[in-house]
């Protein structure tokens, strides 16, 4: 069985909200938030001993990640056994003994989403973003007719709240030096994440246009609930459902301001792709590729600069 839909990012971009929206929705079923298989898990080792000693020992990020999950479902167990809403069965642990331990290949994959049968299925791993043709010609060839969700955010703001996020775990803002801020800003990663209209070109080469959604970050801010019903039409999800759209933000952080020198080097490396932006889209893009025109050419005098920038003087 393989997804009706796949969130294929963007990272920073909402898609934490988005998922826990559509996982709300009775007719939809969605396995664990970012699943990594065509970015990751489809080039791991076919032997288990191999493969779960790296994870269990490993440095790299999905190893980490992968620890993480098991710990968190462990205690999920745990409260499960002690009166808490997360119950444990026979059929839960062999299909978490599945994902966890079991050999990611193409059936391992199409098992993910067996427990939704009768529902539309799909995923979100906001990653698959930066796949390149190839990668992207694999998925098409496992899921031709899946549905694509795409949710985009000012470029700016998405490279500052992945800077964020990867630099300051147990440090202040203000003891992290500029010059760490522009690498990161600068690195082929950060730069890739951000590069919407390539991740764009990359799979509308394989899926249609009526195939691709496209979302906005802000639309998620200020229309929550009449973007819900847009991507539940999109996904062929029953629209008429009624219940509380989250509408609060995901994995915010206290920080409300951007560094004035900060937020114009964004505008420096940015100015080109948000004008490509505009002239596609227009709309929300605009006011991507007014900022970074803003910031590049007539910055503000103050030191910090509110961030996001639609609370800002800009918009």
């Amino acid at each position: 069985m393989h997804p009706d839909f796949i969130g294929i990012g963007a990272q920073k971009a909402g898609t934490t909200w988005l998922y826990r929206n559509l996982r709300a929705h009775p007719g939809i079923w969605m396995p664990l938030k970012e699943t990594h298989y065509f970015d990751e898990k489809i080039h791991e080792p076919a032997n288990v001993f191999p493969r779960v000693f790296q994870k269990l020992t490993g440095r790299r990020a999905m190893d980490r990640r992968w620890r993480q999950q098991v710990r968190t479902r462990a205690k999920k167990y745990l409260s499960g056994a002690s009166g808490g809403s997360e119950k444990f069965s026979k059929e839960s642990l062999i299909r978490d003994l599945r994902y966890y331990a079991g050999r990611p290949d193409d059936d391992w994959y199409a098992s993910l989403f067996e427990p939704g049968r009768g529902k539309v299925v799909g995923e979100i791993t906001p990653s698959y973003s930066t796949l390149d043709p190839e990668a992207v010609g694999r998925v098409h060839a496992l899921a031709p007719g899946a549905k694509l969700i795409f949710m985009m955010r000012n470029p700016m703001e998405r490279a500052w709240s992945q800077a964020m996020m990867d630099l300051t775990w147990g440090r202040g803002l203000t003891d992290i030096p500029n010059r760490i801020f522009n690498r990161h800003f600068m690195s082929k990663r950060s730069r890739e994440l951000g590069n919407y209209l390539q991740t764009l070109d990359n799979w509308r080469q394989f899926y249609p246009e009526d195939q691709i959604f496209v979302g906005f970050l802000e639309d998620a801010d200020f229309y929550p609930g009449r973007l819900m019903r847009r991507v539940y039409k999109f996904l062929g999800a029953d629209t008429s459902i009624k219940y509380r759209v989250i509408k609060q933000k995901i994995h915010t952080r206290q920080v409300e301001t951007m560094q004035r020198r900060l937020a114009i080097r964004l505008a420096r490396i940015y100015r080109e792709e948000t004008r490509r932006l505009d002239e596609q889209f227009g709309g929300y893009a605009s006011f991507w590729h007014y900022c970074a025109r803003r910031l590049d050419e007539d910055p503000p005098l103050q030191e910090t600069i509110p961030y996001p920038f639609a609370e800002s003087f800009l918009w």
